[in-house]
């Protein structure tokens, strides 16, 4: 029986989908990847998003936010513009919003206050959060936990912290995304050893395609670009580490996904 499985972070906008999305999609729905959250991490893109998502008809949501990487794009009346998105039937949270302090592609000023500017609105409308967080652990856990009370179940995806930092995330209610990172024999080496505090009512998986392709796969595509059509790869990875049935996993996933995004 084939798994039913739902990506929770697809770079759907990314500008090497442009030419051959609509593959892209049938060959992932070929494989049983059936959802797919993608979204948003700049104000520009918000209209694409939800073209796509209404084009494709392929269960196929989205959000409004800012990565941390375009914090300085937030402007006077971006909140104002970016509120009347979320009455769109295929928005369905605030994000990707958060702290970055690897890239430090913008100051931790800057990251902070447009972060602080998404949870407001988050809060006033009662959308769950999709979180970025890269060592930036001290600034980014009081900011969610002062206002993980005003919101609906969150996330924190492509989770690559420590054990302590995933703790903290899972006391607050979050639910923790696992990316291709699980599938680095290196640079997911701590990932692989810790997964299993994940309980599973609270585990989502995703590919964060065009980024992150599993690397412990065999026949990679030349252009090296992930793509939802692997998920089923990280999946399958995930279920041996955990030592439960691959089919269980993309079950209670894939449920997950439809309750975090109330679908």
């Amino acid at each position: 029986m084939q798994m039913l499985l739902a990506d929770s972070c697809f770079n759907i906008t990314h500008e090497s989908f442009k030419n051959d999305l609509g593959d892209v999609l049938d060959v992932a729905n070929n494989e049983g990847v059936e959802y797919f959250f993608c979204p948003a991490s700049k104000e520009r893109e918000i209209d694409d998003l939800i073209q796509l998502s209404e084009s494709y008809k392929k269960n196929i949501f989205c959000s409004v936010g800012i990565h941390p990487h375009y914090a300085s794009d937030l402007k006077p009346n971006t909140i104002e513009n970016m509120e009347k998105y979320l009455s769109n039937q295929h928005v369905k949270a605030v994000g990707e919003i958060g702290l970055d302090y690897y890239r430090n592609f913008q100051s931790p000023e800057i990251q902070k206050k447009c972060f602080n500017a998404f949870l407001e609105l988050a809060s006033k409308h009662q959308y769950p959060l999709f979180l970025h967080h890269r060592e930036a652990f001290d600034d980014f856990y009081p900011m969610i936990k002062d206002h993980i009370d005003q919101v609906p179940e969150s996330i924190v995806h492509c989770f690559t912290g420590t054990k302590f930092e995933l703790k903290k995330f899972l006391d607050l209610g979050l639910y923790i995304g696992v990316t291709g990172w699980i599938c680095d024999p290196k640079r997911g080496e701590d990932l692989r050893g810790i997964i299993k505090y994940i309980p599973i009512d609270r585990l989502l998986i995703e590919t964060d395609a065009p980024y992150l392709i599993p690397k412990n796969m065999e026949n990679k595509p030349r252009n090296n670009r992930n793509e939802p059509l692997f998920l089923k790869h990280i999946a399958c990875n995930i279920s041996e580490l955990l030592n439960i049935d691959k089919a269980l996993l993309a079950d209670r996933t894939t449920k997950n996904f439809k309750k975090l995004f109330r679908i």
